[in-house]
């Protein structure tokens, strides 16, 4: 920028107008200046913004309800499989009750189809397969003998009257429970469960 200057009368410049600018743009400044530094501060005394910590209790929550979830889960599972493991106790002869929900069938044999089965019926005199377990006094009782894989002829007196009788109508893949009298089974001979006592089976129709 040119020097502004005027020629005095005495022969001296007069700066006065130099002056006036400089001070007038050290004014501009200082504002300038004091306007950021305040922007600065301002800035330094607003609080930053957490955003770990929503975040982490955020994350903790989700953890607390995905446990408080899993809890409820479990909790209902077990009622659930409480109710479903006494219905089956009720279904198989555990009490005086319940055995009016069997079908009676000829020689005092009683059934309860678990599982219908979807294949063939059985057929009178021809070989079938089945698994059986067989229990004394109720389903739950001691296990007193089982096969997974155990085949005769239906209706050839290969096998105690109680199944001859009881298996007659059941369908392959079928599940089916026989509570079996002493008439029909084994007499008085006691094989675990007690003389005369009732034999209780669950068998399974493999094939047929």
């Amino acid at each position: 920028m040119g020097r502004r200057s005027r020629k005095r009368n005495d022969g001296d410049y007069d700066d006065s107008l130099e002056r006036d600018y400089l001070q007038n743009r050290y004014k501009e400044s200082m504002v300038e200046t004091n306007k950021e530094s305040f922007k600065q501060q301002s800035e330094k005394d607003e609080p930053l913004p957490t955003t770990e910590r929503p975040k982490k209790k955020s994350r903790k929550q989700r953890h607390k309800d995905k446990k408080a979830a899993r809890l409820q889960e479990e909790q209902e599972d077990k009622r659930q499989s409480e109710k479903t493991k006494e219905s089956n106790t009720d279904r198989l002869g555990e009490g005086t009750n319940v055995r009016d929900k069997f079908t009676n069938m000829r020689k005092g044999v009683k059934y309860l189809d678990i599982l219908v089965g979807k294949g063939p019926q059985v057929r009178d005199r021809k070989k079938v397969r089945v698994k059986y377990t067989l229990r004394s006094k109720t389903k739950v009782g001691k296990v007193l003998d089982s096969s997974e894989n155990f085949g005769f002829r239906l209706g050839k007196g290969e096998v105690i009257q109680g199944w001859d009788i009881g298996l007659e109508g059941m369908r392959q893949g079928g599940l089916r429970h026989l509570i079996i009298p002493p008439e029909a089974g084994y007499g008085r001979k006691d094989i675990g469960a007690g003389p005369g006592a009732d034999l209780y089976f669950e068998v399974a129709l493999l094939s047929c």
